[in-house]
């Protein structure tokens, strides 16, 4: 029964990397499962990335991953959302959005949720479940919570 589950996991990588082939070419990106991805062509993907099963990105505004990110199961990237400016714009449902910008060698865990305009700094792990509303700007340490925050140095 496991051999033929994961037979059925292999096929749909498969057919998911053929359907976003244009935006996997000249990539080595490893999958393990298949994520989602909403404004695709708006993803822009660096070199050896790992994307676990049940990431979703909503690239609307842009998403960039730098070099070996890794986004681990369920990691959530969402450049847009309602724009509660103003009330008029919230009761009529008008949204607005910034790029997320992912440097190198950053590791997004489990189940966060990166918000719009976010720019993470390279050499940076994000705990399981945090949120991250703001720049992440110094490298090499570990954010963890909701709100995100500074927990301390990598290997420390």
């Amino acid at each position: 029964m496991i051999y033929l589950e994961r037979i059925y996991i292999l096929l749909c990588i498969l057919c998911h990397k053929l359907f976003y082939l244009n935006i996997y070419f000249n990539k080595s990106i490893k999958l393990y499962g298949v994520p989602q991805y909403i404004y695709a062509q708006n993803i822009h993907f660096g070199e050896k990335n790992k994307i676990n099963e049940g990431v979703f990105l909503h690239a609307r505004n842009h998403i960039y991953l730098g070099d070996k990110v890794t986004l681990s199961h369920r990691a959530s990237l969402i450049t847009e959302s309602y724009d509660i400016s103003t009330f008029e714009n919230y009761t009529e449902k008008k949204h607005s959005g910034k790029a997320i910008h992912i440097g190198d060698n950053v590791w997004i865990c489990a189940n966060v949720i990166i918000l719009p305009g976010v720019k993470i700094a390279n050499n940076i792990i994000v705990g399981a479940g945090s949120v991250v509303t703001t720049d992440l700007n110094d490298e090499g340490y570990i954010y963890a919570g909701n709100p995100v925050k500074k927990i301390r140095r990598i290997g420390v």
